[in-house]
């Protein structure tokens, strides 16, 4: 993928979407690419996150405890939790069908935010928007 094309998904990510083309310019330079055959396990539940994903295609399904929580498809990410907080993996993803994925290490994804306040807001403001829709939902 060439870096147009990564803004352009990033700019249908909701943890991106208040962040400027410029902003997703930097995220969408340090992703990589990764390919995740059907049935692989891309994390474990308990283990160090060091990146967040991107689906660019296909489908996965986030497991805890071995049970279903939720699949997520295209435009969906995973593995924001981990990578914002340093705490070990809470569920485990594994890949329901071929996989196209961005990859975003830690350390990039923090030195994008150490370099714009902007991006920090951003980042919060969807991360709020997420807690009231959870919370909207109800027990």
């Amino acid at each position: 993928m060439i870096t147009m094309q990564k803004v352009l998904l990033l700019r249908r990510v909701d943890l991106f979407a208040d962040m400027t083309t410029r902003q997703l310019g930097q995220i969408a330079k340090v992703t990589q690419e990764v390919v995740q055959p059907a049935g692989s396990m891309i994390f474990s539940e308990g283990e160090t996150g060091g990146a967040l994903f991107l689906i660019v295609s296909g489908e996965v399904e986030v497991l805890r405890g071995g049970e279903r929580l939720k699949r997520l498809g295209d435009a969906d990410y995973f593995g924001e939790l981990a990578v914002l907080t340093g705490a070990a993996r809470n569920a485990s993803v594994r890949a329901v069908t071929d996989c196209l994925l961005l990859r975003l290490e830690r350390a990039d994804f923090h030195q994008v935010l150490a370099g714009s306040f902007e991006a920090v807001l951003a980042v919060i403001r969807t991360i709020c928007r997420r807690l009231q829709r959870n919370s909207a939902d109800g027990p």
